[in-house]
């Protein structure tokens, strides 16, 4: 390679050469295997969701989200359904919508019942339900809609006109198909599991409440898939999140499975990247099955566990009665939990060992407080499994044998004392938080705009310094972690720039900074706000550019996609993000 003969032109060789050829190499890799694939995770869009929810809305159904920004999608699909369904259509959906009771049309959950009917009849143009006595009884006041919905599919423009709206649907699946695949992998690497995608003809769950290892069925059983539901929907209420799995995909009659065995989630036009919603979806289809397989265990210590839950005043009434919720809502609690102590731990990792276990006690103090309110509300097993789980990293035991462990070991008793001794830490937590909030910005503010004024004059030492300082007071700090992200992108480690270093050790180095870069990149636009999806929608793209350079196309326009499904936010990146979808983004030659 020629322009290798001197080493004083290596630096701009090891920029595309660590890029290109160190990250390309684990692309394949990645691409040949989707995590969310493995656990039978499917995302993508519905027909027959479309179709109910263009119809619902022709009919009247107007809810809207509080201070959300509105749905363009929504108003813009509206007035075509408006202008071009026959008048007759459209005035049997309204007066179907004016004769159902104005409790009904009101209520906050009429959007999760919308979906159920959507999910539960048979594909278009039949889109038939199941027997009225086996729906979901918030269905049932739905179900005089189906035929409207089948005769609305047929003679009104609706399924013409979704190919206008494909590009938008196409960017918000995307986007759902990369947090699905990262946040899958990252649940199961944590657990050192594999996801479960049978169930045997057990009784499910739900109904292990009322028995004991005495009376649990035993024996060889049918077995039944499990399978996950992930659908983009544009046209319900800004940042609705929807999740069930009490009924079965009407689309399919032939996979042999019942009620619990599939999962619908449904993120309605997110106003932020949903990562934490699917995650919590995520982590109850994968722990379901993990905590059946205890069931034999957790059942028998069902008093102990309930008594303890139904002595508390404010415990949530769906906990108060049913052992396995309890299970369900501490164990995923605690889950991410420690989940938010990995991500503290990866952002601290360019600081110094002081100033790293700073930030990890400060991480840790705020997710025992949380969980503090998740034990209040009747999760009375949070505290003691994020405990418990904190060796799970250590061991590398499989949850499926790390649970039954983590139960045997509960204590009534020591659970019973959590209040009292996290007393201190809670007020100490609490007045920290209000220091926080009452704190004038522009002191923080100020910092980080000296951070970038350091980083445009390319002064690294005293930027980190400052980020650094900034994010130890505030780690949650969206801002100060982006500028974190784009130092470490910017400034060579000590080893790249080191004439004594052979290649390929300058290669590692810088392997490894632009991954850093990337995960503080990610974590920035995590902890963005709703106000600062501008700094989300940067982030977003700055990640695209990494890949691009990396020549990991896929991974670049998934990037993009991101930020654009973010929208056309004031100081965001979107026009970036158009141009690095439509081609690979190429840094400036440098003179």
């Amino acid at each position: 390679m020629p322009f290798l003969r001197t080493r004083h032109n290596l630096w701009p060789v090891l920029l595309l050469a660590g890029w290109v050829l160190g990250w390309a190499a684990g692309a394949g890799a990645a691409q040949a295997q989707s995590p969310s694939a493995r656990a039978n995770i499917v995302v993508g869009t519905d027909e027959r969701l479309f179709v109910t929810l263009a119809a619902l809305n022709l009919a009247g159904f107007d809810a809207e989200t509080p201070d959300a920004p509105p749905n363009e999608v929504r108003a813009q699909l509206l007035r075509d359904l408006q202008q071009a369904t026959p008048p007759e259509i459209t005035e049997k959906l309204r007066t179907f919508w004016k004769q159902l009771p104005e409790a009904e049309r009101n209520r906050p959950t009429l959007m999760g019942s919308a979906v159920a009917l959507a999910m539960l009849a048979r594909p278009l143009p039949d889109f038939t339900l199941p027997p009225a006595e086996t729906l979901p009884p918030d269905v049932r006041p739905l179900a005089g809609l189906a035929p409207l919905i089948a005769e609305f599919a047929a003679r009104a423009p609706v399924q013409t006109a979704f190919p206008k709206y494909a590009a938008n649907y196409t960017a918000f699946t995307e986007l759902l198909q990369s947090i699905a695949d990262e946040e899958t992998f990252r649940l199961l690497t944590f657990l050192h599991t594999q996801p479960i995608v049978t169930a045997r003809d057990a009784p499910p769950v739900a109904d292990l409440d009322t028995l004991t290892s005495a009376n649990l069925p035993a024996g060889e059983l049918r077995e039944r898939t499990r399978r996950m539901f992930i659908l983009p929907d544009l046209l319900g209420p800004v940042g609705r999140v929807v999740t069930r799995n009490d009924f079965l995909n009407g689309a399919d009659r032939r996979t042999y499975r019942r009620p619990g065995d599939e999962f619908f989630l449904v993120v309605s036009a997110p106003r932020e990247a949903p990562n934490r919603a699917l995650r919590r979806a995520l982590m109850r289809f994968l722990l379901e099955p993990v905590i059946a397989r205890s069931g034999k265990l957790i059942a028998d210590r069902r008093t102990t566990i309930a008594k303890l839950a139904g002595s508390l005043p404010n415990a949530d009434p769906a906990l108060k009665n049913n052992v396995f919720e309890i299970v369900r809502e501490s164990l995923s609690r605690a889950i991410e939990a420690r989940l938010s102590i990995q991500a503290a731990r990866q952002a601290a990792r360019q600081t110094d060992d002081d100033a790293e276990r700073a930030q990890l006690q400060l991480a840790d103090e705020e997710a025992r407080v949380e969980l503090l309110g998740v034990w209040e509300r009747g999760g009375v097993l949070a505290l003691h499994f994020f405990e418990q789980l904190a060796a799970l990293d250590e061991t590398g035991v499989d949850i499926l044998d790390w649970l039954p462990r983590m139960v045997s070991a509960f204590d009534a008793e020591r659970e019973r004392r959590r209040p009292t001794e996290l007393a201190a830490l809670r007020a100490r937590v609490e007045q920290r938080r209000q220091l926080v909030r009452a704190a004038p910005t522009a002191k923080s503010l100020s910092r980080i705009e000296q951070a970038d004024d350091l980083l445009r004059a390319k002064k690294y030492a005293e930027a980190r310094q400052l980020l650094e300082a900034l994010l130890r007071e505030e780690p949650q700090d969206a801002r100060a972690t982006f500028g974190l992200a784009e130092l470490t992108a910017k400034q060579p480690s000590a080893v790249e720039t080191d004439p004594a270093a052979d290649e390929s050790e300058q290669l590692a180095a810088l392997q490894e900074r632009l991954e850093q870069a990337v995960e503080l990149y990610e974590r920035a636009a995590r902890l963005a706000k709703p106000e600062e999806r501008w700094l989300a929608s940067r982030a977003y793209v700055a990640i695209g550019r990494i890949y691009d350079f990396a020549e990991r196309r896929s991974e670049a326009i998934a990037a993009y996609e991101r930020a654009i499904a973010l929208g056309d936010v004031r100081g965001g990146a979107y026009a970036e993000a158009l141009a690095g979808k439509e081609r690979p983004f190429r840094p400036a030659r440098q003179p």
